[in-house]
C-alpha cells in the first residue's frame, strides 16, 4: 500500500469492496425458497378428525348465545366457554347426586358397569 501511496496511487473503494463481495458470496448460504403452505380440504378434515372438540365448542358457544338471547352479548366467548364447562359440572353432579339416591348409592353408569354392561 505504500508503494501504491509513493506512486500517487489511489485505491477505490470497489478495488477492496469487490473481492470482499465475492468472498462473502461463497461463504454465506443462499436462502432456500420456500413454497407456500396450503391446506387442502381432505388435511382440513383430517385435522378436524383428529381435534373434533373444537367444532364440539363452537357449536356449544352457537348453542349457549342461542338460548341466551339478547343476553349472549355482554359474555366473550372465553367467557360463554367458561360459563358452559360450569354449567355441564353442576348438571352432572346433580344427576349423579340424584341417581345415587334412587340406585342405592350408584350413578346410572355405575350400576350399568357393575351389571356387566358398559
Amino acid at each position: 500500500m505504500l508503494r501504491a501511496i509513493e506512486r500517487n496511487q489511489v485505491v477505490t473503494e470497489q478495488q477492496i469492496l469487490l473481492p470482499l463481495n465475492q468472498v462473502l458470496d461463497e461463504v454465506t448460504p443462499k436462502p432456500i425458497e420456500l413454497k407456500s403452505l396450503t391446506v387442502s380440504p381432505s388435511t382440513a378434515q383430517s385435522i378436524q378428525d383428529l381435534f373434533p372438540e373444537q367444532e364440539y365448542e363452537e357449536k356449544n358457544i352457537q348453542l349457549a348465545k342461542k338460548s341466551l338471547g339478547a343476553l349472549s352479548v355482554e359474555f366473550s366467548p372465553e367467557q360463554l366457554k367458561n360459563l358452559i364447562a360450569e354449567v355441564q359440572f353442576l348438571t352432572e353432579s346433580w344427576l349423579d347426586e340424584f341417581e345415587r339416591q334412587i340406585f342405592k348409592g350408584l350413578t346410572l353408569q355405575e350400576l350399568l358397569h357393575e351389571k356387566g354392561g358398559k
